[in-house]
């Protein structure tokens, strides 16, 4: 199989997503001599590059927008777009028609996508494909004193990650808590007495430290996006992937179910109650006070997702079930 890797030029996230998904398909590339990939730049526009090469499968990632550019231009070409989002941006749903594969993040959301197409009479098939991770970024550092901490939180403090802190802050006296988001949204941590928090971007190698300098990492799901067209978020986020991988224990709240289809609670993650502020107290404080039950929670989730969800493994799976579309 030869494939189209498209550069769309997307910033952080996106731009990670894209450089693993790169690296993925590298050392696919290096060990399977059937398939090969090269990567074009959207923003040249090369079709004499793409039509010499003569690709089977023209990839593209978020934001889905440079696919149906390429779409519109080279239009037997077959599309592979991987929608981040999914059912959270209406863009997701105006691509089904471009596509020969949408692989989306969240479970629920293909479903959703799978009854759109049927209804439109669609020639596009549903993949399911959750974010991955890159082992080569994120793993395991010995990092120095200024990284550690007992607990790390890190995202934009969308309403239920503020929430999480609030209920964290009677605590503030007991442990070191490590607070990282952006610069635009420092604001919305209410108290920050006791706290540590960074409100500069931090790169991802940064990041690393920071989480290998926690003894626990703590997930928070965002609770609500704002082009969500139906009010619903599944998806496990790709961060619970990078932070297992770095081989430190994670606290991920369980409003979203979809996370028992990656870890087992208790023995590779641990679930808490968003809605509980004891709930979530009382778990922080009792894996701190349990070394060895912590670390090997750590471990196992460590074991479980190098195993299953790096990006590598994402992409195999995904090149399989479209060698047969």
């Amino acid at each position: 199989m030869k494939m189209v890797l498209l550069n769309t030029n997307g910033t952080y996230s996106h731009l990670l997503t894209y450089q693993g998904i790169k690296e993925g398909f590298y050392q696919i590339k290096q060990e399977d001599p059937s398939f090969d990939f090269i990567e074009v730049n959207i923003g040249e526009q090369d079709g004499p590059k793409i039509y010499e090469y003569n690709p089977d499968f023209i990839f593209c990632s978020s934001p889905l927008a440079a696919g149906l550019r390429v779409w519109t231009k080279y239009r037997k070409k077959k599309m592979i777009c991987y929608d981040t989002e999914s059912i959270y941006e209406r863009l997701g749903y105006d691509t089904l028609g471009y596509c020969t594969i949408m692989a989306t993040v969240d479970k629920f959301g293909s479903e959703i996508y799978k009854d759109d197409v049927k209804k439109r009479n669609l020639n596009c098939k549903i993949y399911h494909m959750p974010l991955g991770f890159s082992p080569n970024v994120f793993k395991f550092l010995n990092v120095q004193k200024e990284y550690e901490s007992d607990i790390c939180l890190a995202g934009v403090m969308f309403d239920r990650r503020r929430k999480v802190l609030e209920d964290l802050y009677p605590l503030r006296d007991k442990i070191k808590i490590r607070v990282i988001t952006a610069k635009d949204w420092v604001n919305r941590v209410i108290h920050k007495d006791g706290m540590i928090v960074h409100g500069d971007v931090v790169s991802p190698d940064e990041m690393v430290k920071y989480y290998c300098g926690a003894k626990i990492v703590l997930c928070v799901n965002r609770d609500y996006s704002p082009a969500n067209v139906l009010g619903k978020n599944s998806s496990t986020p790709g961060r619970v992937f990078q932070e297992t991988a770095c081989r430190r224990m994670v606290m991920i709240d369980s409003t979203r179910p979809e996370i028992n289809d990656y870890f087992e609670n208790k023995k590779e993650i641990v679930l808490f109650n968003s809605d509980s502020g004891e709930d979530l107290r009382q778990k922080v404080m009792y894996y701190l006070e349990n070394d060895e039950e912590r670390e090997a929670i750590a471990h196992n989730g460590y074991v479980r997702t190098m195993r299953e969800n790096t990006w590598k493994i994402r992409l195999t799976k995904l090149l399989k079930f479209a060698s047969e579309v």
